[in-house]
């Protein structure tokens, strides 16, 4: 048997009929299906003291789930993110057992995941340049007319981030205190424009300190646009049940006209990205280019489990500029699986459900006969 770790809302609201980012539904007909047994659960109901836990374990008849206290299983898939410290004491000590977790801790850190990537030659020319935020580095780009880009070091969902446009000034004498041009200062509240060095310095402390976040800056990548909307992919990158490596299908997230930010929570939508990028690079050329995204994917997901061994479930953020070139944005640890709902891929949804609980099964299977 393989575990299903959630948190506690994603059961109860399934228990009430209510709907949930994390389709339950899905494991319940892949286990079914595959004749896999697994148990859906929440941390809360696990026993260290007799190392058990209580959880549902799917149901063929008109009953879906039926409510279980089991062992806790020798392999766990982990589908939630935890902010506190409590929690990853329990999963340590439950790792210290044998435990294996499919989806460890990883690198939350966005310019830390970017400099541990970024030693792999086949990875490095696909991770945009990236500071840490200083604003004498940011004061120079702008001088020099270029785009820049300042995110949370930890964030998710596009929240926090900020886009610096330098813009051609209103007068033949450029801004205040000898700018030679403005700057648009987009977010996701709107967009407003300053003049003044010293007015976008306050400004963005200001921000950051609302944020309760360091920031780190990247160059302002052009991106590929479907009907004149820049968009990004989200590519889950995944062990199979033959624990190879696996590229499902990719979505794409197509931002709002004159925006920038592609996430669905900023107002993004999604569609499948094979016809994203068929509209950006006409087909023939578009091929090509997702050939060296899923390469770029797969070598992404090598490189991670080369330092987290049980990594298998990972949701990356490529963008690709009008030139066809693949940009690695962001590794996820919990893909947000309800893009591919969204833009309507339900074959491709129900593979991104079946991949890593077919490698739990597979890795437990391993353990067991070790």
């Amino acid at each position: 048997m393989i575990g299903i770790l959630v948190d506690k809302m994603t059961i109860v609201k399934t228990r009430r009929g209510e709907p949930t980012y994390e389709r339950l539904d899905l494991y319940r007909d892949i286990a079914l299906s595959e004749g896999i047994e697994l148990i859906v659960f929440s941390l809360g109901r696990v026993s260290l003291r007799r190392h058990r836990v209580t959880g549902y374990i799917p149901l063929a008849g008109p009953e879906d789930w039926q409510r279980e206290t089991v062992s806790i299983p020798k392999v766990i898939h982990k589908r939630v993110l935890y902010q506190t410290s409590a929690p990853f004491r329990i999963l340590r000590r439950l790792e210290r057992r044998g435990v294996v977790f499919v989806n460890p801790y990883l690198i939350q850190n966005k310019m830390l995941m970017n400099s541990t990537l970024s030693r792999h030659p086949s990875i490095n020319p696909h991770i945009p340049t990236t500071w840490r935020y200083n604003w004498l580095r940011l004061e120079k780009m702008l001088h020099r007319g270029e785009a820049v880009i300042l995110k949370p070091t930890v964030g998710s969902v596009g929240q926090g981030i900020i886009r610096l446009l330098p813009l051609a000034a209103a007068n033949g004498n450029g801004g205040q205190n000898g700018w030679s041009a403005a700057v648009q200062i987009t977010t996701e509240r709107g967009s407003r424009i300053i003049t003044s060095p010293t007015l976008l310095r306050r400004y963005l402390r200001a921000w950051m300190k609302t944020m309760s976040r360091k920031y780190l800056m990247q160059p302002y990548l052009p991106l590929a646009r479907y009907q004149d909307k820049p968009f990004d992919l989200r590519v889950p990158v995944q062990r199979d049940g033959r624990g190879e490596w696996t590229v499902a299908g990719m979505v794409a997230k197509v931002a709002e006209k004159h925006q920038f930010l592609t996430n669905l929570a900023q107002g993004g939508r999604a569609m499948p990205g094979e016809k994203a990028l068929a509209a950006a690079f006409g087909p023939p050329a578009a091929e090509a280019v997702q050939e060296k995204i899923v390469r770029l994917a797969k070598d992404v997901a090598e490189a991670v489990a080369g330092r987290y061994p049980h990594a298998a479930d990972l949701g990356l953020d490529i963008g690709v500029d009008i030139t066809g070139h693949p940009w690695l944005i962001e590794v996820n640890t919990r893909d947000q699986r309800i893009t591919f709902f969204q833009a309507g891929m339900y074959d491709t949804l129900r593979t991104i459900y079946k991949n890593p609980v077919a490698y739990c099964a597979y890795l437990s299977s391993r353990l067991t006969t070790s």
